[in-house]
């Protein structure tokens, strides 16, 4: 009796295991603004959110070697369709545009039309990986810029990177997402195709508490504000 009594007090005296996190894939433009929004989801719901940042390229390699993701927020639309359609996109979510991007030009004059001066240094996310990168070379080809092809062209592994290399004066200018310079010149959208930015889930919501909370506040009101007042617009 004495054992049993023992038995019966370590269990009901033994912690509670601990809830997993809610692990999250974010492409590097849009991280500082879904941690401010996470931190709030863990202030209301008392649930826990880990971010892992990169370029969406990088991200993609690493959700289809597996990496154990909940959700993924991409810097364009095609990687998350391309997630929802391949062999596991049964067991995953239906893509959803959460923000449309903008790309800006930071340093200098502010003049767009310092970006055809080849003494100019420009900083720039790889577009190998980065949808920003993409648009920011749509923007180098147009022809009135072709006098600057000459250029140092510096490429960030991701925005953030690109936005460091400018920030601390190793390249003269940067083309980079609002958000990250939210003070600097606007590029016209039409010279570039849009930077609409997908998420999609990518374990099942059904039974998944967390999750489905996660999404949920993620489509309300108050983040949506949240999103635009960072700099983003409205999805089209």
């Amino acid at each position: 009796m004495h054992y049993l009594l023992l038995l019966l007090l370590a269990i009901t005296t033994a912690p509670a295991k601990a809830e997993e996190p809610l692990r999250i894939a974010v492409a590097a433009n849009f991280r500082s603004t879904l941690q401010h929004i996470s931190d709030l989801f863990e202030q209301q719901s008392g649930h826990r959110v880990v971010l892992s940042s990169g370029s969406t390229g990088v991200l993609y390699s690493q959700i289809l070697h597996g990496a154990p993701y909940d959700l993924f927020f991409s810097a364009d639309a095609v990687a998350a369709q391309r997630l929802a359609t391949g062999d596991a996109g049964t067991r995953r979510g239906v893509p959803f545009c959460y923000a449309r991007g903008s790309l800006v030009l930071a340093g200098g004059n502010g003049d767009l039309a310092q970006l055809a001066n080849p003494d100019l240094s420009l900083a720039i996310a790889n577009p190998a990986t980065a949808p920003y990168g993409v648009a920011a070379m749509a923007v180098l080809t147009r022809p009135e810029f072709a006098p600057g092809s000459g250029r140092k062209l510096v490429r960030g592994t991701n925005v953030v990177q690109a936005y460091q290399f400018w920030h601390s004066g190793a390249a003269d200018l940067a083309l980079l997402p609002k958000a990250l310079a939210p003070t600097a010149t606007t590029v016209p959208a039409a010279w570039h195709a849009p930077l609409d930015q997908f998420a999609i889930s990518l374990t099942p919501v059904k039974g998944n508490e967390t999750l489905d909370s996660y999404l949920n506040w993620i489509r309300s009101d108050t983040v949506r504000s949240l999103i635009y007042n960072a700099g983003y617009q409205p999805c089209p």
